[in-house]
């Protein structure tokens, strides 16, 4: 009998940097490190490329494993939600589900037969108070609160590392969609410099590209002079080497699926200040004029006004940017693997 497995997309042989396949490699990671166990993978990248073998791989794993994590979205919901109600059910088997973004309260008034899938779960991890909130009132209890968590090195903040010079670098970190806001970001920037009429500001664009808005960013980027520039893809593990190097971190994000961004984490262990819409959770991390600022808001009515709140501060960076490092501290796993194997009693 196997103790542990994990459903989720661990991308296969490929290499992928987006939340979702970073949220479930992490977990493993944590697992292995806290246990002596051999974990078992469903590995989601394959329900289209290999679907009848992930789907007889998945029934053996329900049959032959006490307790079950599943990091699923979307259409992933559908399909194992149903297998692992049974699971629970007629196997006992104690399924973990480890919640990915912050939807899950509009998935359940979509199709309510989620409610009995969640409700027969042993727990669902949410990253947010925001959806434990949504999913209480829905009537789902077996709720805890466990961050996006990472396990990365919390970078020293010194003098000379904060000490900025114009042009004021800024970046952007996550998936290059419309809905993240990369033509919002794009478009202050330029009007900024427009403005001072001199080169204020600078803004590299960091992660995968969608398809569906590649040509608008190509577009955008032959408009815009030399200080805007898309950099390509980071892997998890360099991060925060490269955000550290930055003045701050734009997030003008209005995807609704937005859980806890590991964007803003990944920013606050490299010291960066992010400037974010209040949209969905953000500020549940974000602390406006603590480690960064939230728009709109008192301080900053848009994108634009945040920037140049954050530029005004240069005096004040090294604190902000040491706060943005306090507030790493949440982020960090090992407390949070602790409780997560208290839900499976499980004791090495």
């Amino acid at each position: 009998m196997n103790k542990i497995a994990i459903i989720g997309h661990f991308g296969g042989n490929q290499k992928f940097t987006d939340g979702q396949t970073v949220k479930t490699i992490n977990l493993y990671n944590e697992l292995k490190k806290a246990t002596s166990e051999d974990i078992q993978i469903i590995d989601t990248y394959y329900k289209n490329k290999r679907p009848v073998r992930l789907f007889l791989k998945t029934l053996k794993t329900i049959i032959s494993t006490e307790n079950i994590f599943v990091l699923v979205s979307g259409n992933g919901m559908n399909i194992f939600f149903p297998l692992l109600y049974v699971a629970a059910k007629m196997f006992n088997v104690k399924v973990i589900h480890d919640v990915i973004g912050g939807r899950l309260g509009e998935f359940i008034d979509e199709k309510p037969l989620f409610k009995k899938y969640l409700k027969s779960f042993t727990m669902n991890l949410v990253e947010t108070k925001q959806l434990a909130e949504q999913l209480v009132e829905r009537g789902i209890s077996n709720v805890e609160v466990i961050p996006n968590f990472r396990d990365i090195k919390i970078v020293d903040v010194c003098d000379k590392s904060c000490r900025s010079d114009i042009p004021y670098r800024f970046c952007t970190f996550s998936r290059v969609t419309k809905k993240k806001g990369i033509s919002e970001a794009i478009k202050a920037v330029q009007h900024i410099n427009q403005t001072h009429e001199k080169i204020v500001c600078s803004l590299d664009i960091y992660g995968p590209v969608d398809l569906e808005y590649k040509s608008e960013l190509e577009s955008l980027l032959r408009q815009t002079p030399d200080f805007i520039h898309y950099m390509g893809e980071v892997s998890f593990s360099e991060s925060t080497d490269v955000l550290q190097n930055y003045y701050g971190l734009l997030f003008p994000t209005y995807w609704e699926g937005e859980g806890a961004a590991g964007t803003i984490i990944e920013s606050f262990f490299a010291g960066l200040p992010v400037i974010a819409t209040d949209w969905n959770c953000n500020k549940e991390s974000v602390i406006t004029g603590y480690n960064g600022i939230i728009y709109p808001s008192q301080l900053a009515l848009n994108l634009e006004e945040g920037i140049e709140w954050l530029i005004q501060q240069q005096d004040g960076i090294i604190e902000i940017r040491k706060n943005c490092l306090k507030s790493a501290e949440y982020y960090l796993p090992d407390k949070h693997i602790q409780r997560i194997l208290n839900l499976i009693e499980y004791y090495d």
